[in-house]
């Protein structure tokens, strides 16, 4: 996942640095700042760069780069959702058109903002509404309606936030589809280089609320075919 989270501005000064592993250091955003930004490489290319064994992804606002560093061979999709739903955060909390100087002034709010999006590297939450109610220092631009007010102690208790409330159906449905694909490699005089089963489960709900499911998988023609095998080995 993410190592590294840093705010860069257009100098190659480093405005903020939030470390999450230990595989990278602060001396990594030396090779950005001299390959990329001193090297007038980010305008017209493309925000990722593999440098010195670090991948580095970026967006940038004004004359900040906000910078995601890691090591490990991740869904770049997935980073740059985060580093966008940061800057949504950010304009939140400091303007649409925030410089640098209102991030050095708010330091502390920053580096809060940051450990509570981000666990050792994965992603958590980026809900406003929820940071809101999380973090004391500052107070978001966008105003928050009565409505989602009250769901934030619902948010913080462990709910998702995408499951609204009020969802109700007429009848209460699950649908399961247990897929899988056996997959078989020979070779001319028919060994068997590779075998493997692979599959998914897809679900589709109708319930209402968030009520609490447990479901068992079992393999009924197996356990027939032990049955089976156990009572006829007497001929």
């Amino acid at each position: 996942m993410i190592s590294a989270v840093l705010l860069i501005n257009q100098k190659g000064e480093v405005v903020i640095s939030r470390l999450y592993r230990d595989d990278v250091d602060a001396s990594t955003a030396n090779a950005f700042r001299m390959k990329v930004i001193a090297a007038k490489e980010a305008s017209g290319q493309a925000p990722i760069k593999l440098l010195d064994g670090s991948s580095f992804l970026y967006v940038r606002h004004k004359d900040m780069y906000f910078v995601a560093i890691t090591k490990n061979n991740v869904n770049p999709a997935m980073v740059f959702q985060f580093l966008t739903a940061m800057l949504i955060i950010f304009k939140a909390y400091f303007g649409e058109e925030f410089e640098e100087d209102a991030v050095r002034n708010n330091f502390t709010l920053v580096y809060e903002l940051l450990d509570e999006t981000l666990d050792f590297g994965y992603p958590q939450s980026t809900a406003l509404e929820v940071l809101q109610a999380f973090i004391n220092l500052g107070e978001a631009k966008t105003p928050v309606t009565l409505a989602k007010s009250k769901e934030m102690s619902r948010m913080i208790t462990g709910a998702l936030d995408w499951r609204r409330e009020g969802i109700r159906y007429r009848k209460n449905e699950v649908f399961i589809d247990v897929l899988e694909s056996v997959n078989l490699l020979l070779s001319s005089t028919g060994t068997v280089l590779r075998a493997d089963v692979t599959g998914v489960v897809n679900m589709k709900t109708f319930l209402t609320g968030m009520p609490e499911c447990k479901f068992g998988l079992n393999d009924k023609i197996l356990m027939d075919r032990d049955a089976g095998g156990g009572g006829g080995g007497g001929g």
